[in-house]
């Protein structure tokens, strides 16, 4: 009997012991690599808050980081058409215009930047830095002349773009 209580104490401590040091080991892959893009903070935080996180490699890590980013993309999509019905100001019709048409294009290229994640880095690059551009041209939309105003989509454009971003560094090799 004593014996026995011994080895599953002893079983108790092993477990916990790869455990801590599984989650250490994890939480070190996402700080490494936050460390190489432009946004280490922003990126630790939307990782951190995704439990799959915890078993995902760099490409798994990557996906996640584009899914937030798609999430989000969507999102801002539905405020911008909830916008458009709002509004009859003719001039923010105009620019939530181009931001509804351009955010479409962007749901696409974050769409094929996850397809393409483990298989073709390139790819992912350049549908990120489309899907970038794109939201660039929704809130520069709101700073042309002569009707220049505050986009109401400043936070949301800077989140997807951000995020994005983020993916692309990702899955760039360190080099």
């Amino acid at each position: 009997m004593r014996i026995s209580l011994s080895m599953t104490r002893m079983s108790l401590l092993f477990l916990f012991v790869v455990f801590t040091l599984n989650y250490h080991s994890q939480s070190d892959l996402i700080a490494d690599t936050c460390k190489k893009t432009e946004f280490p903070e922003f990126c630790i935080s939307t990782l951190r808050s995704n439990p799959r996180s915890a078993s995902a490699d760099v490409n798994g890590l990557a996906r996640i980081v584009f899914e937030a980013g798609l999430a989000k993309a969507t999102s801002t999509l539905n405020k911008v058409n909830f916008l458009l019905k709002k509004t009859t100001e003719r001039i923010l019709k105009q620019c939530l215009q181009i931001c509804a048409h351009v955010y479409d294009k962007a749901l696409d290229d974050i769409s094929q930047a996850i397809e393409n994640v483990g298989s073709n880095i390139s790819e992912v690059v350049n549908y990120a830095s489309s899907a970038s551009i794109n939201v660039e041209d929704c809130e520069e939309s709101f700073d042309e002349e002569p009707n220049k105003r505050k986009s109401p989509l400043t936070d949301d454009n800077s989140a997807v773009d951000q995020l994005v971003n983020i993916g692309a560094a990702i899955v760039q090799p360190i080099g």
